[in-house]
């Protein structure tokens, strides 16, 4: 059964919230909702956006999103609450990823943007001194040089002859890097620099 929209949280009263404010700003578009991501009501819809709290999604795939993926093909997922490095959702496949500071009117516009081609990303609040907190804070100077390689395409070896440093040192930047970015892989931490080339002054 095909569907726009798939509303999936655990609390009966946010979950009424959403579907109410989706339906009112949204009246063209299918809301369907559920109160666990193992529902087996879901396995029968066909829904082009899920909206699924940040809870829900670690029971099921919050290292590995292929299993959502598999259960709905060409889905765009919306994950909705607290996460201390949404940048990393980001990186393993999800759409767009909200906090839980947005109106409830920030969180339909955005998902109108989502439905229109547009609007992923990130969409929380700002730091104090009014900038979004950097992924890539953690990373020192130059494993911030041994990204950007990365992100230019080059190979371990070429990365060490640039900087001057040994094969091994790169592998060894590398890893700290995946560990400190929390993804598992060297690709998997370039497809998220790549995703927030605004950020690149930090690199």
């Amino acid at each position: 059964m095909d569907t726009d929209i798939l509303v999936i949280h655990q609390h009966r009263l946010i979950l009424d919230m959403l579907e109410l404010g989706l339906q009112n700003q949204l009246p063209d578009l299918e809301v369907e909702t559920q109160l666990t991501v193992l529902g087996s009501d879901q396995m029968k819809l066909k829904p082009k956006i899920i909206i699924i709290e940040v809870e829900q999604l670690s029971r099921v795939a919050f290292r590995n999103l292929e299993p959502l993926r598999q259960r709905y093909p060409g889905t765009r997922i919306v994950v909705l609450g607290s996460h201390p490095r949404p940048q990393v959702l980001l990186a393993r496949g999800v759409h767009t990823f909200i906090d839980l500071n947005q109106s409830l009117d920030g969180i339909t516009e955005r998902v109108r943007e989502i439905v229109q081609g547009r609007g992923s990303g990130l969409m929380v609040r700002p730091t104090e001194d009014g900038q979004p907190n950097s992924v890539f804070d953690r990373l020192s100077e130059r494993e911030r040089e041994v990204l950007r390689g990365l992100c230019d395409g080059l190979k371990s070896v070429d990365i060490a002859s640039k900087l001057e440093i040994s094969p091994q040192t790169v592998h060894s930047y590398v890893s700290r890097i995946c560990e400190k970015l929390e993804v598992e892989t060297r690709q998997e931490s370039v497809f998220l620099a790549m995703r927030h080339q605004d950020e690149w002054h930090v690199l």
